[in-house]
C-alpha cells in the first residue's frame, strides 16, 4: 500500500497575512505537480491537511486533480506535533498527507529508519513523497519536485 506525503507550498509571510496562505508561486507550484500526478493516473482516496490555510490550500488543490474532492482536516500534523505518535495511526494506504517540516520530515524519517531524526529525504515546498508498505516495512517508492514536473 501506498501513502503520499507533501509539504504544504509555499506560502506568503506571516508580515504579510498572519494566516499564511499560498503564495502565487506556492499556488502555481501545487496546480503543477498535482496535475503530472493527474495526467500519470495516480488517485487517492483522501487527501487530509493539518488545517493550517496553507497546508489547507495545497490539498483542495491535490484533492480536486487526484482525490475526487475528499478532503480532511487531521489533528497531529502540525508542524511540531509528535510524528512517531502520528505514525501509529497510519491507516489504510492511497491516503495523501499534506503537512509541515520539521514534521513531515520526521515522519517518513521514522517509517523508513525506525529514527525520525534519519532525515532520509529533502523535502522542498509542494513535494510530493510516495511511501510504500509492504511486508518487509516502509521503502520510498519515489520523490516527486514540482521544479521536476513538465505538463
Amino acid at each position: 500500500m501506498h501513502f503520499y506525503f507533501v509539504q504544504h507550498g509555499v506560502a506568503v509571510a506571516k508580515e504579510i497575512d498572519p494566516n499564511c496562505p499560498l503564495s502565487a508561486d506556492g499556488r502555481r507550484d501545487v496546480e503543477i505537480i498535482s496535475t503530472y500526478l493527474q495526467k500519470a493516473g495516480l488517485t487517492v482516496r483522501r487527501v487530509c491537511h493539518s488545517g493550517k490555510t496553507r497546508a489547507k490550500e495545497t490539498a483542495l488543490v491535490f484533492a480536486e486533480r487526484i482525490g475526487n474532492g475528499n478532503i480532511s482536516e487531521l489533528s497531529g500534523m502540525n508542524p511540531s506535533d509528535d510524528a512517531v505518535e502520528f505514525a501509529e495511526t497510519l491507516g489504510e494506504g492511497g491516503i495523501m498527507y499534506v503537512g509541515h517540516l520539521p514534521h513531515m520530515k520526521k515522519l517518513v524519517s521514522y517509517l523508513i529508519t525506525g529514527d525520525e531524526d534519519a532525515d532520509v529525504v529533502k523535502f522542498v515546498n509542494g513535494g510530493v513523497v510516495c511511501v510504500e508498505k509492504d511486508d518487509s516495512g516502509y521503502h520510498i517508492e519515489w520523490y516527486l519536485q514540482p521544479s521536476m514536473c513538465v505538463v
